[in-house]
């Protein structure tokens, strides 16, 4: 099927990892919070719950918004989060947070975009869509640190 542009895509990967100066467990409790995902995800990006490990998002670019059912899936033991869209044709991703000394720790936060949307397709939306990576990890050590103290 092609996508936008005549192109077919099937798949971009993103992925970003920062030290976060909080403790791992601090970071991961943040992030798994689901009422207060909008605080450190993208512009743009708006998550709500809509049942045991199901959420609605929102993906807003310009006048364009897509909305989508999906799964919200969180691995206490591995400090793993895991979401997608439920039917496979979109997003989806995890984030992991690691232990690097008592009050230090790496985030981990990676990206999958399948099918023909526009962020898959290369060029400038490419590379908002890993700036919008980074600017959710920046916002996550954010959220972390004002939690901890």
């Amino acid at each position: 099927m092609p996508g936008r542009g005549g192109y077919r895509c099937d798949m971009a990967e993103f992925e970003h990892e920062q030290k976060i100066p909080v403790q791992a467990r601090a970071v991961f409790d943040a992030a798994r919070d689901v009422s207060a995902l909008d605080a450190w995800l993208p512009d743009g990006v708006q998550v709500e719950p809509s049942g045991p490990e199901r959420v609605t998002g929102r993906v807003s670019v310009g006048d364009d918004v897509e909305e989508a059912d999906g799964y919200f899936t969180v691995d206490e033991e591995r400090r793993r989060l895991e979401w997608g869209d439920l039917d496979g044709e979109g997003y989806s991703g995890w984030l992991e947070v690691r232990e690097d000394g008592p009050a230090e720790s790496t985030a981990v936060l990676h990206l999958d975009v399948r099918g023909d949307h526009a962020s898959a397709v290369g060029g400038q939306s490419h590379e908002m869509t890993d700036g919008y990576l980074g600017q959710a990890l920046d916002r996550l050590a954010a959220l972390a640190a004002d939690r901890a103290t």
